[in-house]
């Protein structure tokens, strides 16, 4: 797995249960997290305002979690549903 950050991209909408809605996601590995502090300040002066409803989140690529079986540490996706998720329960019941 590659190590690094994404950038999420909301943008606001009151249509929508929570007031924004989703757009984008951008992904930057092998990065560290200052670069992507600056990254974020250009995208949020340039493309994505803030004045014209747009939000944006940042997030690692990647966690490390405990396998449940074997008790190794495991690098998987940051956005692993929980019953992918190997340090849970429901992983293995299946």
């Amino acid at each position: 797995m590659e190590k690094g950050y994404r950038i999420l991209i909301f943008k606001e909408d009151k249509r929508t249960k929570n007031g924004e809605r989703h757009v984008k996601v951008i992904d930057y590995p092998n990065v560290n997290e200052t670069t992507m502090l600056t990254t974020m300040q250009h995208l949020s002066k340039t493309e994505y305002r803030s004045k014209d409803g747009f939000r944006l989140a940042l997030e690692p690529m990647t966690k490390m979690v405990k396998n449940l079986m074997s008790g190794k540490m495991v690098e998987i996706d940051f956005r692993t549903p929980y019953y992918l998720d190997p340090s849970r329960e429901t992983y293995w019941s299946r």
